[in-house]
């Protein structure tokens, strides 16, 4: 708007200036756009590096539940090994034996 009325007056001193001005902003505008076009594919890159770290740790989660569910239960059979759930307490027996 300022360059047009400027060159219209015959004002050429401030016609340049306002043409100067305008092209270093016309300048930074198209940096500031290209490195927010960068950072845009760069966020895009990191959404999808927490997307595939995601689905690790839940694949880690689930393996370690199942480790964890198979260690329990090896250790409750190592516990009951030799024990059989029939074996009567000896002094029961014997209580049982003397009529008691």
């Amino acid at each position: 708007l300022l360059f047009p009325a400027a060159m219209q007056s015959g004002d050429e001193d401030v016609a340049r200036k306002l043409l100067l001005e305008r092209e270093t902003i016309k300048e930074k505008l198209l940096k500031t756009l290209k490195g927010l076009s960068e950072e845009k594919k760069r966020l895009t890159a990191m959404e999808s590096n927490v997307e595939a770290l995601e689905t690790r740790a839940l694949e880690i989660e689930s393996l370690l539940r199942r480790s964890v569910g198979a260690a329990s239960v090896k250790d409750a059979s190592d516990m009951n090994m030799g024990l059989s759930i029939e074996q009567e307490d000896p002094l029961l027996r014997k209580f049982k034996d003397l009529g008691m």
